[in-house]
């Protein structure tokens, strides 16, 4: 047992130093979560109470995958008293969760189109031409499992984004947001 919490720690500090992630609060990992931190990007966790879930028992819809945070020059930035099921935080600007979000099984927030729309850059894979927008995720919001959250997305807080739900743009405070183009179903 003595030589498990050693290896955690190692691991955690490693982490911290190497790829550019910031607990400023406790964090729970429910099993292995992928950082990834490029040159000027960084992870941040903001305050304590955060979980994120990676066992495919932790969540009562299954999980597809593990965690990933992936910062190849952006910023993602987590709220306190989340809670984060399998999902995928991409960021070449900016990501920012608020606090007390839960984010369903199987998500994806990105930043970015990953890929340039010009066929010759993509099949380089030079990323100089990809779109890049911010997205903030604001307080008490909820996003349904399996939703994608695209680049310049801003959800006001206390949203709820309905399963698979394809999102973006901007959206007021207090409303519920379903479907491909997810559009407000009602105001709460």
């Amino acid at each position: 047992m003595r030589n498990l919490i050693i290896v955690r720690w190692l691991v955690l500090l490693v982490t911290y130093f190497v790829y550019k992630v910031k607990y400023w609060g406790k964090v729970n990992f429910k099993g292995f979560t992928y950082f990834y931190a490029g040159k000027g990007g960084k992870i941040e966790f903001k305050g304590c109470g955060t979980i994120v879930n990676n066992y495919s028992v932790s969540n009562a819809l299954g999980l597809y995958q593990r965690t990933i945070f992936y910062a190849p020059g952006g910023h993602i930035t987590i709220g306190e008293e989340c809670g984060i099921s399998g999902t995928t935080f991409c960021s070449m600007v900016e990501v920012t969760i608020g606090d007390r979000v839960q984010v369903g099984a199987n998500c994806k927030i990105m930043d970015n189109d990953q890929h340039s729309l010009d066929p010759t850059e993509r099949n380089k894979d030079i990323r100089d031409h990809v779109g890049k927008r911010p997205v903030q995720i604001g307080d008490d919001s909820f996003i349904g499992t399996g939703c994608i959250i695209l680049k310049g997305t801003v959800l006001g807080k206390n949203c709820v984004v309905g399963a698979g739900s394809v999102v973006h743009g901007e959206f007021p405070d207090n409303c519920v947001i379903a479907g491909n183009p997810a559009k407000i179903i009602k105001h709460i």
